[in-house]
């Protein structure tokens, strides 16, 4: 059985992070995650950017209007006639 592990998590101190923050931020540009803390107190995770996966809503009004295939809804009607849906603890 594979067990996945969580990636190492550095911490840095509100201090040690005032007093050089260069070597943290050179770190989470390769993909480091670090937790800052306060009195030993975790207070803030710093991970890397990653670029957003939104999608313009042109582009979805575009996908949602294109016509639907002609078979697709006789086979959609054909699966839900051969699925059995009722409860089978009732």
């Amino acid at each position: 059985m594979l067990l996945m592990t969580p990636p190492e998590e550095r911490s840095i101190t509100v201090g040690q992070l005032r007093q050089n923050p260069t070597r943290m931020l050179s770190d989470v540009q390769e993909g480091e995650t670090y937790t800052i803390t306060n009195h030993g107190r975790p207070i803030a995770d710093v991970v890397p950017h990653r670029e957003s996966a939104w999608v313009p809503v042109d582009a979805v009004r575009e996908l949602l209007a294109a016509p639907v295939e002609p078979t697709w809804a006789a086979e959609l009607q054909e699966q839900r006639r051969d699925d059995d849906l009722r409860d089978p603890w009732a």
